[in-house]
C-alpha cells in the first residue's frame, strides 16, 4: 500500500496532498476484474472479525416532499490499510429532471493511522463495480453448477454491473431482462451485446422472463413485490439488488430453503429484508450464512440442486473503502490527478500534551 505523503521542515510536519479523483480517474485504475478479487477477500475478511463497519445510517427525505434518501457508510479494513466512508444518495427525480443518475456518491479515503484525507472521490464506478462482483460471488457460491440461464428485473446500473461480472466468471449465455420502461430494457440490451457480444431478450413481463430462469436478479428502486414463488422453479438463485425495498414475495423471502445475506445487521434496517426484520418474521438465527461466512468457510453454501436460495447483498460500506483504497494507491504519484493541500492546522502545545 501506498504510505502517507509526509514531510518535515523547521519542526511543522506536512501531510498530503489530497487527491481529488473524478468518475473518469476512478474508472482508469479500476475495473470489473479488480473488483471480482477484492470483493471475496473483503468479505472473507469482514467474516473473521478483521473489518470495523458500524451500520449504515440513512437520512430519509420523503417527509419534505423530497423523494431522496442520503446514507453514510463507514470502513475500516485492516488488510487494505483502508478507512473512510461513503456518502451515498439516491434521488428519485434526477434522470427524468435533471439529466443526473439516480444515485450519488462519493467517497473519502483516510490515512488509518493519522485520520488525514487521502483522496475524495467519485464513488459510482466503485458502487457499480462492488455490486456486480458480489452477485458473481454469490453464483458462484450460491448458484447452481450447470445454471445457464439469468433473468433481469430491471435494466439499469446495477444489472448491468451484474451481467458484466456474471459473464466474466461463468458460461452464462442466456440472458434475459424486463424494466417497466421498455427503453431501459433495449438500452441494457445494446450494453451488453456492445461490451460483450451476448444477445439479451427482452421480456415484456417479469413473469416471462423469469420463469425458466436458473438465477433471478432484482435490480429495482421498487418498494413492492415484483416476483413471486410460483414463477420460481426448484434450484433458482434468486438475488434482490435493489435496496428501496421488497423485491421478491412474501412466499420465497420466508420459504426459501437458504437466506443468505451480506450483513444480517446491514440487512435489518434497509431493504428486502427490513419489514421482516422489523415485525419479527425474520431474526438472525433464519440467515443461513452471510457471504463472507461461506468464503471463509464458516458456512456452507448450495448443496444440492434443488435448493431454492435467497441471497440479499444490501452494499457495503467496507468494498466501496477497500476499493477505494485501490483506486487511490494506483493514482498517487500521478501528476496529471488533481489535488488539494488539507490544512488542518498545526497541533497546539496544549493538544500534543493529551
Amino acid at each position: 500500500m501506498t504510505t502517507l505523503d509526509v514531510a518535515t521542515t523547521g519542526g511543522t510536519t506536512t501531510f498530503g496532498p489530497t487527491l481529488l479523483l473524478s468518475r473518469r480517474d476512478v474508472e482508469a485504475r479500476l475495473d470489473m476484474a479488480d473488483a471480482i478479487a477484492v470483493v471475496p477477500d473483503v468479505l472473507r475478511e469482514l467474516a473473521l472479525g478483521r473489518v470495523v463497519m458500524p451500520a449504515k445510517v440513512t437520512m430519509d427525505l420523503s417527509a419534505f416532499g423530497m423523494h431522496a434518501w442520503n446514507t453514510a457508510m463507514p470502513a475500516f479494513i485492516e488488510r487494505f490499510g483502508a478507512s473512510g466512508f461513503k456518502w451515498v444518495g439516491g434521488f428519485l427525480d434526477n434522470p427524468t429532471r435533471h439529466g443526473l443518475p439516480f444515485l450519488i456518491a462519493t467517497i473519502l479515503v483516510q490515512d488509518s493511522a493519522t485520520g488525514y484525507p487521502l483522496a475524495i472521490m467519485d464513488g459510482i464506478h466503485i458502487l457499480n463495480l462492488r455490486t456486480g462482483a458480489v452477485v458473481a460471488t454469490a453464483v458462484r457460491l450460491f448458484g447452481r453448477a450447470d445454471a445457464r440461464s439469468v433473468a433481469l428485473i430491471g435494466g439499469g446500473a446495477a444489472a448491468l454491473a451484474s451481467i458484466d461480472a456474471i459473464l466474466a466468471t461463468t458460461e452464462i449465455r442466456d440472458i434475459r431482462v424486463h424494466d417497466i420502461d421498455r427503453a431501459a430494457s433495449e438500452r441494457f440490451a445494446r450494453r451488453v451485446e456492445e461490451r460483450h457480444r451476448a444477445i439479451a431478450t427482452i421480456n415484456d413481463t417479469a413473469e416471462s422472463a423469469v420463469r425458466g430462469a436458473d438465477i433471478v436478479i432484482a435490480a429495482t428502486p421498487s418498494t413492492t413485490p415484483i416476483v413471486r414463488r410460483d414463477w420460481l422453479a426448484d434450484g433458482v438463485t434468486a438475488i434482490s439488488v435493489g435496496s428501496q425495498g421488497q423485491e421478491f414475495d412474501d412466499a420465497i423471502v420466508l420459504g426459501a430453503d437458504k437466506l443468505v445475506c451480506d450483513s444480517w445487521e446491514q440487512c435489518a434496517h434497509l431493504g428486502e429484508l427490513r419489514t421482516f426484520a422489523e415485525t419479527g418474521r425474520l431474526t438472525r438465527a433464519d440467515v443461513h450464512a452471510e457471504i463472507g461466512d461461506t468464503l471463509a468457510g464458516l458456512r456452507t453454501g448450495r448443496e444440492n440442486d434443488t435448493e431454492l436460495i435467497l441471497v440479499v447483498p444490501i452494499g457495503l460500506a467496507a468494498l466501496d473503502v477497500a476499493l477505494a483504497r485501490v483506486a487511490f494507491d494506483r493514482a498517487s504519484g500521478d501528476p496529471s490527478v488533481q489535488s488539494f493541500r488539507f490544512d488542518g492546522g498545526q497541533a497546539s502545545q496544549q493538544e500534543v500534551d493529551r
